[in-house]
């Protein structure tokens, strides 16, 4: 009797363990790192980051390990802090390793030396690192690895540019036909990459792993895609994906870009011109001619760095049917006035003085400076991006 209470009693505790939720559990190994370095691993699917776990190196390895079941995949971000009580060293001393983290066990591996930047390196830099275990993972690296040579092909393209055009430009050389070829192969090559993405997107409609490449190319292809096709792409996602965190960013990203989309009317805001007064931006537009709409800032290297080829474009073009609208984000007018005289800017100039917290900024998405659009003669949103040899492109394509 006692020995069939005693089978019933562990056939009982084996089906409690089964019936256990499983977590994520990685077990490290980090040839190199000295003991007391601390790691941590944050979710990262929402702002802010949310801290999952902590622990310290023995040994050269860690373990890291979930109390409770993820609904959904995390988007992770594994931080290895060398030296923890030199806060003022920490650029120099955090690495960092992103991935995705299902409940599963992961096993981590990578020398220390190699181990990735968390400041100054690409997220998606691989080194050597090492992660296995996790499918979401498996999945995320299969995309990357589907589109590598387009991007590795992007990448050389763009550093060509950067020698052979902008290098040059920032002297007041232009370079500009070798600077358009550069640029329109360029855009081939996006635009495979761009497609190649939508259709891995669509073929794995119900793996987190979409979110995060959909929340990337809305934001990368900006006013690339109409209102119709940024809805398409959210209404493709499976049913079972809604209720996941990282689809509430991604949402959210997908209504900032609806505001610049192609094809969408201008914006009228109203702004102050040089005079302090303040007039609605309709009243600076040339009608029937393409307006570009450059945001701007006096404190802004890159800005500064573009308004020589911006003179240049402007003064083959403006006879064409071509306007320039800068309009900076400075609060300060005299800091303006001054960038402005310097500059010797002579197409049309407004401001908001609110910076990023102004209409500019609301309205048109803007982030960060330089960015420009170009409006078509409807004053519908064009393009984006319109900055050296692209700009010269296009306005070579339309006049």
């Amino acid at each position: 009797m006692k020995l069939l209470y005693f089978i019933a009693l562990i056939g009982l505790c084996m089906c409690m363990a089964c019936q256990q939720p499983r977590v994520y559990r990685i077990n490290g190994s980090l040839p190199g790192a000295l003991d007391g370095y601390v790691v941590k691993l944050y979710n990262i699917d929402t702002y802010p980051d949310v801290l999952l776990d902590s622990t310290v190196i023995k040994d050269e390895k860690f373990q890291l390990e979930g109390t409770r079941t993820f609904e959904y995949p995390k988007y992770c971000r594994l931080v290895v802090d060398m030296t923890p009580d030199e806060p003022n060293q920490r650029k120099k001393t955090l690495k960092a390793y992103r991935f995705f983290a299902d409940n599963t066990a992961m096993e981590f591996q990578c020398q220390m030396d190699s181990m990735p930047s968390y400041y100054w390196e690409p997220v998606n830099k691989e080194h050597n690192v090492t992660l296995t275990g996790s499918p979401t993972q498996d999945l995320y690296q299969a995309y990357k690895t589907s589109v590598q040579e387009l991007s590795e092909r992007k990448t050389a393209l763009w550093n060509e540019y950067l020698k052979v055009y902008h290098v040059p430009a920032l002297d007041g050389i232009f370079n500009t036909e070798k600077g358009m070829k550069i640029v329109r192969e360029l855009n081939r090559v996006k635009v495979r990459l761009n497609e190649a993405t939508g259709e891995f997107i669509k073929a794995h409609n119900n793996s987190v792993v979409s979110l995060l490449l959909a929340d990337n190319l809305l934001n990368s292809t900006r006013s690339e895609m109409t209102v119709e096709e940024i809805d398409g792409l959210m209404n493709g996602f499976a049913p079972a994906l809604q209720n996941a965190s990282m689809m509430g960013d991604v949402k959210k990203t997908a209504e900032r870009m609806r505001c610049v989309a192609r094809g969408v009317t201008f914006h009228d805001i109203v702004l102050k011109n040089l005079k302090g007064e303040n007039v609605p931006l309709s009243e600076y537009m040339k009608p029937g001619a393409y307006n570009m709409l450059e945001f701007w800032a006096s404190w802004c290297g890159p800005c500064r760095g573009e308004i020589p080829h911006l003179r240049h474009v402007y003064q083959e073009y403006k006879d064409k049917g071509f306007e320039i609208i800068s309009i900076s984000i400075d609060e300060k007018k005299t800091d303006w006035d001054k960038a402005m005289k310097e500059e010797k800017m002579v197409w049309k100039q407004l401001c908001d003085p609110n910076g990023f917290n102004g209409p500019v900024a609301q309205k048109y998405n803007i982030t960060g400076v330089p960015t420009c659009i170009l409006l078509d003669k409807e004053g519908r949103i064009f393009k984006t991006e319109m900055r050296g040899a692209a700009l010269d492109a296009v306005l070579q394509e339309l006049y």
